[in-house]
């Protein structure tokens, strides 16, 4: 999956219908953590781990956990494209037709809420100031068991 559109292709969903948080099994055991338990995303700058989609709507930033060898331990990481509340993932009216919901393009989560955000300007991620990227890699989150 890459970005948000490729959630419509279900070739790729029949192989891979929901992203994951992958953890390392060091860290999965320390943690308490086994595979296919969630966990609720946290960090400083989302404490309470929950999208706020701003029209009364919030999303938990939970994922099922998927515990790996291939991960550096300390860190987390999951794959792009997923959780989608849009894109034909809500029902939605138009032109008084009601296009019903597709709950596959819901599977899953988009952590990008969990980033830490500049505390100057409140409103934008952290950049990387040589690639001018957003800094994915430098959020410290938490994980808290959920089911």
């Amino acid at each position: 999956m890459t970005k948000s559109r490729t959630i419509s292709n279900y070739w790729l969903t029949s192989v891979l219908p929901e992203n994951a948080l992958l953890i390392h099994r060091r860290d999965a055991e320390r943690l308490g953590l086994r595979e296919g338990d969630k966990v609720r995303v946290r960090s400083a700058s989302n404490p309470d781990g929950m999208w706020d989609l701003g029209n009364d709507r919030r999303l938990p930033l939970e994922l099922k956990v998927k515990v790996v060898e291939g991960i550096r331990p300390g860190t987390v990481t999951f794959a792009l494209g997923f959780g989608h509340w849009a894109y034909g993932a809500s029902e939605i009216v138009i032109d008084g037709q009601r296009i019903p919901a597709d709950p596959r393009r819901a599977k899953g989560a988009h952590l990008n809420a969990a980033m830490r955000i500049d505390p100057l300007l409140k409103n934008t991620p952290l950049t990387d100031p040589v690639g001018a990227s957003v800094v994915f890699y430098g959020t410290k989150v938490a994980l808290e068991k959920v089911s």
